[in-house]
C-alpha cells in the first residue's frame, strides 16, 4: 500500500511542474443582478409589510445566544438575535444528514410551507453575510420554484451592526 502512494506522490509532483498554456481572451463582467440581491431597505420593507424572511443560521445564533457562526468567533456582530418576524429554518434541514444531498421537493415544500413560506410571496433569506442562504434561496428559487425569493447578503453582520435596527430574541 505504501509503495502504491509513493508512486502516486512521485507522479503528482511531475504534474505540477508543467505550466499549462490557455489562449489570450478578454472576460467583461456583468453588472450585478439585482432582482435575487436583498439590501437593508428592502428588508425593512419585508418586516413594515409583514412578509417572510428567513433566517437560515444555527438556532443558537437565531435566539442570540451566539453572535457569530460556530467555530467563526471572530465573525460575529456587536447583538444577537434575528430579524423582526423572521422564522427560523437552518440551511442545513434542507439537507440530508447521510450523504449531503438534497432532500426531495415533497420533504423541502414541508419544511418550508411548515413555517408559512408560500410560494406566491415574496421571501428574504439571510444568515451571516450571505454565504448559507445562499442555499436556501438556490432551495426555494430552484427546487421550489419560487418566483419571488432574494437573498440579503448584508445579512445579520450588516444588520446585527446597525444602530436602532430591531431586533428579536
Amino acid at each position: 500500500m505504501n509503495g502504491g502512494r509513493a508512486k502516486w506522490e512521485l507522479e503528482k509532483r511531475a504534474l505540477v511542474k508543467e505550466i499549462p498554456s490557455y489562449p489570450k481572451t478578454t472576460y467583461r463582467a456583468m453588472e450585478p443582478d439585482k432582482s435575487i440581491r436583498a439590501f437593508r431597505d428592502e428588508v425593512i420593507n419585508q418586516i413594515a409589510a409583514k412578509k417572510p424572511l428567513v433566517d437560515v443560521r444555527s438556532a443558537k445564533e437565531y435566539t442570540g445566544e451566539l453572535l457569530h457562526m460556530p467555530n467563526y468567533p471572530q465573525e460575529g456582530a456587536m447583538r444577537g438575535g434575528h430579524i423582526p418576524g423572521a422564522v427560523s429554518i437552518p440551511w442545513s434541514q434542507a439537507v440530508n444528514e447521510t450523504d449531503s444531498t438534497f432532500k426531495t421537493a415533497e420533504e423541502l415544500r414541508a419544511l418550508y410551507e411548515g413555517k408559512n413560506i408560500k410560494t406566491n410571496g415574496e421571501v428574504i433569506a439571510y444568515c451571516r453575510i450571505g454565504e448559507r442562504s445562499s442555499l436556501t434561496w438556490f432551495v426555494l428559487k430552484y427546487l421550489l420554484g419560487y418566483p419571488k425569493v432574494k437573498n440579503y447578503d448584508g445579512s445579520w453582520t450588516e444588520w446585527g451592526n446597525l444602530v436602532d435596527a430591531p431586533i428579536e430574541k
